[in-house]
């Protein structure tokens, strides 16, 4: 079936339960901040729910969403009269741009930490090997570091870390070692080409999934960028608001269950007698993650690796 438009192509996953999430206090001005903007459709239904007067931040990395979504919200009558600030950064800069706008405090927070639908079904933003492309692979084409110094400079120590660590693919050793014989030879510059040599090693179908997004991870600092903006987005909470994170692989789901955990103890040191002085800033709301139904995930079959987090400020 031909996609109609780019709205069709992205399904938000975990939609109800994030919006649910959300309290719109009646007593003073809300401020929330939607970390990953990528196709807008949560950020669309939580605009709805705000009221006049209140603040809506929007950040990413990808100039073009923001510019889409920019013309969705133009579109969208929504009759209020909210503030909608475009933030174009990685969420990792969270606390240093909030401050360029002179907001010290937000009231609610929530991530989507997958790559949007759009990134994954138009091989020109080069994040895919089904057809071939330069290897690129940056969310901000402003960064320098690209897919391709990856493969071509990176130690074969340093590919097999990435590619066992973020993915746990079972032939990293032997896919690293390939990779490195080949770029003896040439520079691996496209995504045929990276595909391939996986394909030389292994036939096993999930091998380039694994692959590709464990680069695409390395090359946008995804999982150490999750841990410091998250740690920022909670101290910038206000007392009594929220954190809500939607993740979509086992490391980046551990990242955000041990930083909850971890702020949500009161005593972290070890000590027979408590040195370290720390008061719980963090009441975790869901003991378990939240995941898809199963009706969603025959919907959206993207959303079957979906844990959703949440968390209060205490």
């Amino acid at each position: 079936m031909k996609i109609k438009s780019i709205d069709d192509k992205h399904i938000s996953v975990l939609l109800k339960e994030l919006v649910d999430s959300v309290i719109i206090f009646k007593d003073r001005k809300n401020i929330i901040v939607d970390s990953t903007l990528w196709m807008w459709w949560h950020a669309i239904e939580v605009i709805k729910k705000m009221k006049n007067g209140d603040v809506f931040i929007w950040f990413d990395a990808d100039e073009r969403n923001l510019k889409l979504a920019k013309e969705r919200i133009e579109n969208e009558n929504l009759n209020k009269n909210i503030e909608i600030i475009y933030i174009n950064s990685n969420f990792v800069n969270l606390k240093d741009e909030l401050i360029k706008v002179w907001i010290n405090k937000i009231t609610w927070i929530y991530y989507d930490l997958w790559i949007s639908s759009l990134h994954v079904d138009e091989a020109e933003r080069w994040f895919s090997f089904k057809l071939d492309w330069p290897l690129d692979m940056r969310f901000n084409s402003n960064e320098w570091k690209t897919a391709e110094q990856i493969i071509n400079y990176y130690s074969k120590d340093d590919l097999i870390r990435i590619f066992r660590d973020y993915w746990e693919e079972p032939s990293s050793k032997k896919i690293a070692e390939k990779i490195v014989e080949k770029r003896k030879q040439n520079k691996i510059t496209t995504t045929k080409q990276l595909s391939d040599i996986i394909w030389e090693v292994s036939k096993f179908p999930k091998s380039k999934n694994r692959i590709f997004q464990a680069i695409r991870i390395e090359t946008n600092n995804e999982l150490e960028n999750i841990t410091i903006s998250v740690k920022d987005a909670i101290k910038l909470l206000d007392i009594g608001w929220s954190i809500f994170v939607i993740s979509f692989h086992s490391l980046e789901d551990r990242i955000i269950k041990n930083i909850f955990k971890r702020e949500s103890k009161i005593c972290v040191c070890k000590d027979l007698i408590c040195s370290c002085q720390k008061s719980s800033l963090l009441k975790i709301i869901t003991k378990k993650p939240i995941i898809p139904t199963q009706e969603e995930i025959i919907n959206n079959s993207r959303s079957r690796s979906a844990k959703a987090r949440f968390a209060i400020k205490v």
